[in-house]
């Protein structure tokens, strides 16, 4: 639980702020004023005020690592060597995994950043 409590103390910088969900694609995937946070189980849940002032509500799992790159951006990493650590026997095991119905945030990052 220290993790969580670390990366909750990174967020609220972020509060009442208008932040931006980037994939390391360059993707936008959700937009809008930070309202609130919570850890729910494995997802972090953010509730974002939209440009049409209607509130909704976006999951993200869980980060294998994150970190601060600087004020105003925060990086949740969900590459698979984050999570393989040094066992090549597992990252090749990972990467020859049925990618069809693999999750968006499959061998990527998100950036959480400030508009």
């Amino acid at each position: 639980m220290r993790q969580v409590a670390a990366i909750e103390a990174q967020l609220n910088d972020f509060l009442l702020r208008d932040v931006v969900f980037l994939l390391k694609s360059g993707k936008t995937l959700k937009k809008g004023k930070l309202i609130l946070f919570k850890f729910k189980e494995f997802h972090f849940v953010f509730t974002l005020k939209n440009h049409k002032d209607e509130t909704r509500v976006y999951e993200v799992p869980y980060p294998f690592n994150w970190e601060r790159q600087d004020a105003g951006n925060l990086k949740f990493s969900y590459d698979i060597a984050e999570l393989t650590g040094t066992s090549k026997a597992l990252f090749y095991r990972i990467k020859l995994l049925d990618k069809t119905s693999c999750n968006k945030f499959y061998d990527t990052s998100l950036v959480l950043s400030v508009v």
